[in-house]
């Protein structure tokens, strides 16, 4: 009974020896994909905020309580509409003393021209009632001026876009505060950012495409229009503007990630991203793994081009296995397909 334990035992441990000698000779077994003509799209990534090509931030001049605001987010306005009142009453009552003492000036310069006239007053004292009279109109303007600092103006037609202190009656504003935000939602563009290194490759005319995240699921797109002629030397960035086309779903403010299309290429030739190893791509022949240098050209999220170093009929290895190595023997099959 025991010899014949042991013979079988014997058995299995063979069997074990050859089942570990076949995985660690046996070919490492990998998915291979031919090569495609596709289009190569390179861009040059950025940031920016959707902004209206024409839009002003509209404050006050002066220190004051406001005490009416006539237009609320959203409302449409006229270039000289009024959209906050500050109280005048001070700036009012100095007008009506500025007026007064005008009129005073103007009744002694017209009574001096009489008597000038009369022989009975010298030509100093009429150039003096001239000079007080030139004195108050100054005045005047001064005080009329004054006063329509305490009304807050649109400086162009458009919409208000944002109040952006929420003013209400009652509260105290100051001298050189903005407080609302006024453009033309119907011309929009983006204020982009873009790195030093990457601006000699942009030019105006070029596709932007655009993803925001209220729009995750939609294709938007834009052009360049212009480009800031100096740059930030701290950021080291340069501003560049994207014109948006007039049915864009972009709302002013939204912010923006952007890809600005600097070179396409409709005829590339296109791998999966996974067959790239450093430098080069894996290829399988004579059922063998091979080391491919193949020159790169855009890498993308999912594909990547090969400007040269490899032809439409090789076979590519879709994901080598770690640990592959140049000459080593495998077996291929074709990668499944999507």
């Amino acid at each position: 009974m025991s010899r014949k334990f042991l013979w079988v035992g014997g058995l299995i441990l063979l069997g074990v020896l050859a089942g570990g000698l076949f995985l660690i000779f046996s070919p490492a077994s990998v998915q291979t994909v031919k090569p495609h003509r596709g289009e190569a799209v390179e861009a040059v990534y950025a940031t920016g905020t959707v902004e209206s090509v024409r839009y002003a931030y509209v404050g006050s001049k002066v220190i004051g309580r406001v005490t009416d605001v006539p237009v609320r987010e959203g409302e449409k306005v006229s270039e000289g509409q009024v959209l906050a009142v500050l109280d005048a009453r001070e700036a009012i009552s100095q007008l009506q003393e500025a007026r007064a003492k005008l009129d005073l000036a103007r009744s002694d310069l017209s009574r001096a021209r009489r008597l000038f006239k009369g022989g009975h007053v010298s030509k100093a004292a009429l150039d003096q009632a001239v000079s007080v009279s030139q004195a108050a109109e100054s005045a005047v303007e001064g005080a009329k001026a004054r006063l329509d600092e305490h009304f807050i103006l649109a400086p162009l037609t458009g919409e208000v876009l944002r109040s952006v202190k929420q003013i209400k009656p009652g509260d105290m504003v100051g001298a050189n505060q903005n407080l609302f935000l006024i453009g033309d939602p119907s011309s929009l563009e983006i204020n982009a950012e873009v790195d030093e290194e990457d601006i000699p490759r942009i030019k105006p005319g070029q596709v932007a495409l655009i993803r925001a995240d209220a729009f995750s699921g939609q294709a938007l797109k834009g052009r360049v229009s212009r480009i800031t002629p100096h740059g930030d030397p701290v950021a080291r960035t340069y501003r560049v503007y994207i014109l948006l086309p007039s049915d864009t779903p972009l709302l002013s403010g939204m912010t923006t990630e952007i890809n600005i299309v600097v070179d396409e290429r409709k005829d590339a030739l296109l791998v999966p991203v996974t067959a790239i190893s450093g430098a080069g791509v894996w290829v399988f022949k004579d059922g063998r793994a091979h080391l491919a240098d193949v020159t790169l050209g855009t890498v993308g999220e999912e594909m990547a081009e090969i400007k040269s170093g490899l032809d439409d009929t090789a076979e590519v290895i879709a994901n080598p296995p770690s640990g592959l190595e140049e000459g080593q023997r495998v077996q291929a099959a074709p990668a499944e397909k999507d």
